[in-house]
């Protein structure tokens, strides 16, 4: 029986034995740079009973990953196309199983280090349509935040929210409405700064034919992003597919009055006083816009339209005119005086994007008001 016992026990220090070489045979390998060999060395440990919760072999196999991913050659890079993933997985085991914090400071650095690279590599597979491996990267990085222990990766924007922004924008794209709904809901609860949660369940509602969903993230959404221009104009959109102008009307006017200076409020009130033909009410307020930011080429031009689309109404009433009828003279300065008004406003606008159609415009308004020296600057 004795004899039994000790081979038993000479069998099991043999078997421990051995694995402790392996994860030293990985350790001379990753010296060595045959990533190869060490590679097979840390995979080996980490399937085996005896070193699989061995927070050394954990580390080392950490390093191991690390060494590939991070290698200038493809031909190492490609020896494990999931390297990133595995790094961040063996520190993140390694700080696990460290009850006594003995390699917390060796790790703590490298874990970061792998949570970057983790963090890219999640954004590769978005783009790849991979969404299933960019989830599992979200999972591994959200499992490291509690080992973020010199805020490292916080530095680096990745944060409990930011993944699930990450999470939310990754369903999005996968088209599992229910998860992005439920993230969504979750960001919005937390106030989560990004004004794509509220602009994409606004898109995702109106494909759903939910129009009153999408009201009520624009609703939500205009509590922290007031002036955002893409929930501001679906607003708009939908009052008008409504035919509920008024409300709409309503509704900009109070902002203002809020935000008297926002030339982005003043700039879709201007736009909805066009769309429902006041035209002087629209004069009125994209003249504000650009008192407010000369500049600002939205302002520019659709008030240059404004101007344009006078003049041809007026060159069309000209066209209806009988032959010598006394009123061509008046519809003739009428026409002209807003095709010139124009000018400057479309100018400001070219010099702002460079448009050819613009471009092309301007040179035929010149020619049409008499204006040849500067239709040649815009041939």
């Amino acid at each position: 029986m004795k004899n039994l016992i000790a081979v038993l026990f000479i069998s099991c220090s043999t078997l421990m034995f051995g694995q402790n070489i392996q994860v030293q045979n990985m350790i001379n390998y990753l010296r060595n740079k045959d990533y190869v060999k060490a590679k097979a060395a840390a995979d080996a440990a980490a399937e085996h009973e005896t070193t699989k919760t061995s927070s050394k072999m954990w580390m080392n196999r950490g390093h191991v990953y690390r060494a590939i991913y991070s290698d200038t050659s493809k031909a190492v890079r490609d020896i494990d196309l999931e390297s990133e993933e595995k790094a961040l997985d063996a520190y993140i085991k390694c700080l696990k199983f460290d009850q006594n914090t003995v390699y917390k400071d060796d790790v703590k650095g490298p874990i970061v280090m792998a949570s970057s690279a983790t963090n890219r590599k999640a954004n590769f597979y978005v783009a790849n349509k991979e969404y299933d491996k960019a989830l599992a990267c979200y999972d591994l990085l959200e499992a490291a935040l509690p080992y973020d222990y010199d805020q490292g990766m916080k530095r680096q924007n990745i944060t409990k929210e930011k993944i699930m922004f990450n999470k939310f924008d990754m369903y999005k794209y996968a088209g599992n409405k229910v998860k992005t709904k439920e993230l969504a809901d979750k960001l919005i609860e937390i106030k989560y700064k990004d004004p794509k949660i509220y602009t994409d369940m606004v898109k995702i509602s109106l494909l759903d034919k939910d129009t009153a969903a999408a009201l009520a993230y624009i609703d939500k959404g205009k509590l922290l992003f007031e002036d955002n221009m893409d929930l501001i104009t679906t607003e708009l959109n939908i009052y008008i597919a409504r035919k509920q102008t008024d409300i709409l009307k309503d509704k900009l006017k109070a902002a203002i009055e809020v935000s008297p200076d926002n030339e982005v409020l003043h700039f879709v009130l201007a736009n909805l006083y066009k769309g429902t033909n006041q035209f002087k009410e629209a004069e009125a307020e994209y003249l504000k816009v650009l008192e407010l930011k000369p500049d600002y080429e939205p302002g520019n031009y659709n008030l240059a339209v404004l101007y344009y689309s006078a003049g041809k109404e007026w060159n069309d009433k000209l066209s209806e005119l009988p032959y010598k009828d006394p009123k061509t003279k008046e519809y003739e300065a009428k026409s002209n005086e807003y095709f010139k008004k124009s000018i400057g406003y479309f100018e400001t606008s070219y010099e702002l994007t460079k448009d050819k159609k613009t471009k092309q415009i301007l040179r035929q308004i010149c020619l049409r008001v008499g204006e040849t020296e500067k239709a040649e600057k815009y041939k």
